[in-house]
C-alpha cells in the first residue's frame, strides 16, 4: 500500500480556483452586453445575439415564427426597443432581427468546428423571463438531425448547460468568450443543443453577399 508521500498530489491552491472564478466572471460581464431579451406576442420570451453593432440580432426562427413584428427586444442596457424580422431559415431554426439602435456591442464569433467533446461551454439567456442568466456545461457531443439544409443534414452541438424556455436563440461560448452557437430547444430530441456558429455565419455571409447582388 502506498503511503502518503507516494500519493499522487491532487491538491488545487485556493488562489488557482479564484483565478479561474475570476476568469469567468470577467468572461461572462464580456459578453452580456451582447445578449438581448426578444419579447413575441404570443410566443413568450426568447434570446437574441447582437452580431452587428448597427443593430443585427440574431435568435431562434421558433422565437419569432414567420411573424414580421414588430417585436419587443430587450437591450442589455434595459432599454425596450421594436425589433423587425429581416430574414429567417426555419430548417436552421435561425432568424436575422433589426433594431432601430446604432452602437450595440456585438459579439465575437468563434469557430465551432474547433469544438471538442469535454471543452467548457457557457450558456446566457432568460430562463423563464429571468433576464441574464447564466448555465455551464461541457460539450457532449455532436450531430447530424434529420433536417436537411442545402442537401446536408444539420449538425448541432450537445452539451450539459441547463436550458429552458427563454433560452432559446441566446448564445453558447467557449472559455475565451466566442460565440460558438445559439441555443435551441428544439432540435434532436434534446433540450441543450446549439446551432453551431459555423453554420449560423454561412447564413448570414449568404444574405450579405445577397444584399450586395441586389
Amino acid at each position: 500500500m502506498a503511503n502518503a508521500a507516494e500519493a499522487p498530489h491532487l491538491y488545487v491552491l485556493p488562489s488557482a480556483l479564484a483565478d479561474v472564478s475570476r476568469a469567468i466572471v470577467e468572461l461572462v460581464e464580456r459578453v452580456r452586453p451582447s445578449v438581448v431579451q426578444v419579447r413575441a406576442h404570443g410566443r413568450g420570451v426568447g434570446a437574441g445575439v447582437v452580431w452587428d453593432g448597427g443593430g443585427l440580432i440574431v435568435t431562434n426562427h421558433h422565437v419569432v415564427g414567420d411573424e414580421r413584428g414588430p417585436f419587443q427586444v430587450v437591450l442589455a442596457d434595459g432599454r425596450s426597443v421594436p425589433g423587425q424580422v429581416v430574414a429567417w431559415h426555419p430548417a436552421a431554426d435561425l432568424a436575422l432581427m433589426s433594431v432601430p439602435v446604432a452602437g450595440l456591442q456585438a459579439a465575437t464569433f468563434g469557430d465551432s468546428g474547433r469544438l471538442r467533446v469535454g471543452q467548457l461551454v457557457f450558456a446566457i439567456g432568460h430562463p423563464w423571463g429571468q433576464p441574464g442568466v447564466v448555465t455551464a456545461g461541457i460539450v457532449s457531443g455532436t450531430g447530424d438531425v434529420p433536417v436537411r439544409w442545402g442537401g446536408r443534414p444539420v449538425e448541432l452541438i450537445r452539451s450539459d448547460v441547463r436550458l429552458a424556455p427563454g433560452n432559446s436563440g441566446g448564445p453558447l461560448i467557449d472559455a475565451e468568450g466566442r460565440v460558438t452557437g445559439i441555443n435551441s430547444m428544439i432540435f434532436g430530441g434534446d433540450l441543450s443543443v446549439a446551432i453551431p456558429s459555423n453554420l449560423v455565419q454561412r447564413w448570414l455571409d449568404g444574405l450579405r453577399a445577397r444584399d450586395r447582388a441586389a
